[in-house]
């Protein structure tokens, strides 16, 4: 198991995380530590026991500590983070949205595609045409 190591706060960013939260993350160092985590860990299954582990929190604590202090829920955090990863692969090299989905952590295309229209409002398909072609 990995342990947390000290993550700097001023590196930690994201295109897709309000600023609000941004800042949250920033000021705990539990919370940025299991934000690096993930970030680390994308395309693997995140649990979060395994993370609360490494935060020395029973996960229901670590669960009630990261809502109430980032202000989203952990799966919101990690939800949030693939998908991010996932338009920067989409923006980067073409490529079966499949093998984009199996490389960011999901499981089922369906549930990656669902998460990203959730998050982005347009499926991946549709973001990639956008973004690269100008399509509508």
């Amino acid at each position: 198991m990995d342990s947390m190591l000290v993550a700097d706060p001023d590196v930690f960013s994201s295109r897709l995380l309000p600023e609000d939260v941004l800042r949250r993350l920033r000021y705990y160092p539990r919370a940025l530590e299991a934000a690096c985590y993930v970030r680390r860990h994308i395309g693997k299954p995140i649990r979060l026991e395994a993370v609360a582990e490494l935060a020395g929190m029973t996960p229901c604590a670590f669960s009630r500590y990261f809502a109430e202090k980032v202000g989203i829920t952990f799966s919101a955090l990690v939800k949030l983070l693939r998908i991010e990863d996932a338009v920067y692969q989409l923006e980067l090299r073409d490529g079966a949205i499949s093998n984009l989905a199996t490389r960011i952590g999901y499981q089922s295309c369906c549930t990656f595609s669902r998460a990203f229209k959730e998050v982005m409002g347009e499926t991946p398909s549709d973001y990639r045409k956008r973004v690269l072609f100008g399509e509508a």
